[in-house]
């Protein structure tokens, strides 16, 4: 069963595909979004394994959004809406990112909703990275981090970052503003973070390099991190991430 998330910012245009949608088998829409950050807000909640989104939505718009679902649903693949038909056809005819164009027809609508049913499990992986490939090629470069608090998504600049760390089976993110939510796990926000200077130190922290201000040797051959704007924070670091932190740090 196909589990969908329908994100466009006319009402008119989610009434109608959903409609469409109710009359397929196989498909079950779980939700729908009227712009990026309620829609990258309710893929964190319902984790949907198809997103069908509108290309030209106010704000931001539904290539940046996808890319930032992708990130935090892995497993959801992209059927992008699109007014322009030439547009559609240049940017996404590719084998796994699906287009529909407006208006929407119902035989369309039924080959893709066909196709995704008939993925098998390495076909839908193999989809999916042809996904990441077509938005990659868009050169989009999304630099925040969607994080929640008090029921909202933020969008924080990776910049903007201190450190994260795990409590009680959550990832919080610490920022100069105060801390906020991360919907997956540590060790996804490692991958997600790959190439910034955000780097684990512990099973339990990762830290900005740049916001390290204090190294404070302690118990057999261990460290303390202490950084900026939180000086009650001691982050600790591991045996097994000394060295690395000492080569990144300059230390001997």
């Amino acid at each position: 069963m196909l589990k969908a998330l329908v994100v466009d910012d006319e009402a008119p245009a989610r009434d109608e595909l959903k409609y469409l949608l109710s009359l397929e088998a196989g498909i079950e829409v779980l939700g729908e979004a009227d712009g990026g950050g309620t829609a990258i807000s309710l893929a964190a909640q319902i984790k949907p394994n198809v997103v069908f989104i509108d290309v030209d939505m106010h704000g931001m718009n539904g290539l940046e959004t996808a890319a930032i679902i992708r990130k935090i649903v892995p497993q959801a693949l992209i059927v992008f809406a699109t007014a322009y038909d030439e547009y559609a056809l240049r940017a996404f005819e590719i084998g796994a990112v699906d287009y529909l164009l407006k208006p929407f027809e119902q035989e369309r609508i039924h080959t893709t909703i066909e196709r995704l049913n008939n993925y098998r499990a390495d076909e839908w992986q193999a989809a999916t990275s042809r996904v990441d490939e077509a938005l990659g090629h868009s050169r989009i470069q999304i630099k925040k981090l969607p994080v929640e608090r008090n029921g909202k998504i933020v969008m924080v600049h990776y910049d903007d970052i201190i450190y994260a760390y795990v409590q009680a089976g959550e990832v919080l993110v610490v920022t100069a503003c105060g801390n906020f939510s991360y919907c997956g796990t540590l060790t996804e926000l490692q991958e997600r973070l790959e190439g910034t200077n955000m780097v684990r130190v512990h099973k339990s922290y990762m830290v900005n390099m740049d916001k390290v201000k204090e190294v404070i040797p302690w118990f057999k051959g261990t460290y303390w991190l202490k950084v900026e704007h939180c000086p009650e924070a001691e982050i600790p670091v591991s045996k097994s991430h000394i060295k690395v932190i000492k080569d990144i740090l300059g230390l001997r």
